[in-house]
């Protein structure tokens, strides 16, 4: 398979990744993976970078770490969801002269191809953002979506998700150190997310969460143009993960929680926010020509 029908969403977690994702599925001719891979996280040491590069492993205890649920990510921990079995893909290995993280993806995205008979297959976040320059150097072809989104709204997502709330209502201090430690973490990573994308840029395609709402179908038609593709109604039809601001109104996207984060972030909160990203939110506006 050529790396030129392989596709890759990356970018920072709750820029709407699953809605994009699922856009691009519904087309007839892009299989997605069911969801991210998780190929590399900076506090983890059980994911597949981790596990399989460190290590000259055979395609059975490869593949015994998938069935063990020894590999960190959902499409790992759930990957009989791929409808891939483990037998195939030991089989997709036994052919590669040594068995990496680049060739496990490799064979799972050849075998979602041969399965789906589509012209692309694809998974969105096989690596943390920083690390786009792994895409650029195992599959220099592969077609790759970055996705951005306002800071404010990336970090009022996070800190308004049932899973921090839960971790915030233990004590006054939880509260505090939860939620600013969030918020401090967000920003650093949104920096480098618009570093990383400046660095890369010529190899990326950028689409902002924002976009995605606001004019969708516009949008998705720029999209299927870049990739060669014809534009199809279906893909305007999906959604993607159910808002964590409790945000629901008919159509698929919700448009109302663009200005949520107002809400779920004070003054203060906001006031950190834009100093701290105000000029890298500014390079990604003109990069996209959209103002956010």
């Amino acid at each position: 398979m050529n790396f030129s029908n392989y596709l890759f969403i990356v970018g920072q977690h709750r820029t709407g990744s699953t809605l994009l994702k699922n856009i691009l599925n519904a087309h007839s001719e892009i299989t997605m993976a069911h969801d991210e891979m998780n190929l590399y996280e900076p506090f983890r040491n059980n994911t597949l970078e981790r596990l399989v590069d460190n290590d000259s492993l055979t395609a059975e205890e490869v593949t015994g770490l998938i069935a063990n649920k020894k590999i960190y990510g959902t499409f790992w921990q759930e990957f009989a969801k791929s409808g891939i079995s483990l037998e195939s893909l030991r089989k997709k290995l036994q052919d590669k002269e040594v068995i990496k993280s680049q060739s496990m993806i490799q064979s799972v995205l050849e075998l979602i191809v041969e399965q789906s008979d589509s012209r692309y297959s694809g998974v969105k976040y096989p690596v943390q953002v920083s690390k786009v320059s792994y895409i650029a150097k195992h599959f220099p072809e592969a077609k790759v979506i970055f996705l951005s989104r306002h800071p404010a709204a990336i970090i009022a997502s996070k800190i308004n998700d049932e899973a921090t709330q839960k971790r915030k209502e233990k004590s006054w201090l939880h509260r505090f150190s939860i939620h600013y430690s969030t918020l401090l973490y967000f920003i650093i990573e949104y920096r480098i997310s618009v570093d990383t994308y400046f660095k890369n840029s010529n190899n990326l395609y950028l689409v902002l969460y924002e976009e995605l709402v606001t004019d969708k179908q516009k949008t998705v038609h720029s999209l299927c143009a870049w990739l060669g593709i014809s534009f199809e109604e279906g893909m305007l039809q999906v959604s993607g993960k159910s808002s964590s601001h409790n945000v629901k109104e008919s159509g698929s996207v919700y448009r109302a929680s663009l200005e949520r984060y107002k809400e779920v972030l004070n003054s203060f909160d906001r006031f950190i926010i834009r100093l701290f990203t105000s000029n890298h939110l500014k390079r990604i506006q003109r990069a996209s020509g959209f103002n956010l």
